[in-house]
């Protein structure tokens, strides 16, 4: 019999969530935080940067935060910087406590730029971005973010 989480997701298996739809964005932003209600235990996060007609100037930063309360986020994936002028890119991160780090992780700050804390993990999980114009006014960047819980 399978056992449904309040998703309506087997729990037996994994799931795909959505943590920020493709778009074309112009500036930063908190996507919408997803429930994973614990009930997963590893993530694979793909961000797929797919247009980014700008100046070489303009920047890209997209993140991955986890909660373990809903009101307090912790920046666990920051995908490599996008340059306003560079080629579409698709990047993939691995969430995984099993293999917890053997000391403390400062999360006061974000991870530097193409780096992932793999042992921060939470009940909750949202996409962040921060786009910067290099002073023209006309930055773009078209990507998404989703994620495989299981």
């Amino acid at each position: 019999m399978d056992d449904i989480g309040p998703r309506g997701a087997n729990l037996q298996q994994g799931e795909i969530v959505t943590l920020a739809a493709a778009a074309a964005r112009t500036a930063g932003a908190n996507g919408t935080a997803v429930d994973l209600r614990g009930e997963r235990k590893r993530l694979v996060v793909v961000c797929a940067i797919t247009a980014s007609a700008t100046d070489a100037g303009d920047t890209a930063d997209i993140y991955v935060d986890c909660s373990m309360d809903g009101t307090t986020y912790y920046n666990a994936i920051h995908f490599t910087q996008h340059n306003g002028n560079a080629a579409a890119i698709t990047e993939f991160a691995v969430l995984d406590p099993s293999a917890p780090a053997a000391t403390v992780t400062d999360v006061t700050a974000d991870a530097a730029s193409g780096a992932v804390r793999p042992s921060p993990f939470g009940r909750y999980y949202r996409a962040r971005w921060a786009i910067v114009d290099s002073g023209d006014a006309n930055s773009s960047c078209t990507f998404s973010v989703i994620a495989y819980a299981e």
